[in-house]
């Protein structure tokens, strides 16, 4: 009997605009990738970060995905790519009028999958609520330093980690 995969889809619209697909899970590559199929609402986009050990592939289906990188930010349209090489400064977002859709491959996989999942889970149990709300700050800050997916830029990465060190002395957790 052929098992089947059961895909999962990541709800972030509320906060972050996003809904990704899992399309590769980390589980099924042995961690080599994860890949994700996402669908962005225009004003969507990441805060400027780097992954020390990973390397980041945006294939775009669907529109125009800006990328900033090598401070400065390219249009990459559908049918084109761009791979983000580690420890490379860079961020993503939709500045178009209408929702894209792309490919996103984080290479290894890491504690990425693992950070969008808890992501998905503190929104959905309303943890998390917004970008401007101080206690979903500290909860994606308790999620970001768990995971490490990233180390960011702009806000600094102290911040982010006195965020969470203030959610845990204050007793949050992230389940």
């Amino acid at each position: 009997m052929i098992e089947e995969k059961q895909e999962r889809i990541l709800d972030l619209r509320s906060v972050f605009g996003v809904e990704a697909r899992i399309t590769a899970s980390s589980s099924e590559t042995d961690g080599e990738y994860v890949e994700m199929d996402c669908t962005a609402t225009q004003g969507s986009g990441t805060m400027i970060h780097y992954h020390p050990q990973q390397e980041e592939t945006f294939q775009v289906l669907e529109g125009t995905l800006d990328i900033f990188s090598n401070q400065q930010w390219k249009s990459i349209q559908a049918g084109e790519s761009f791979t983000v090489p580690r420890g490379t400064v860079h961020a993503w977002r939709n500045a178009s009028g209408a929702p894209i859709r792309f490919m996103n491959v984080h290479r290894p996989a890491l504690g990425f999958q693992s950070q969008m999942e808890t992501l998905d889970h503190l929104i959905k149990v309303g943890k998390v609520r917004g970008t401007k709300d101080p206690r979903s700050l500290i909860y994606m800050s308790m999620s970001a330093v768990k995971h490490r997916p990233d180390v960011t830029v702009k806000p600094p990465q102290w911040v982010i980690n006195t965020l969470a060190f203030i959610g845990r002395r204050l007793g949050y957790t992230l389940d």
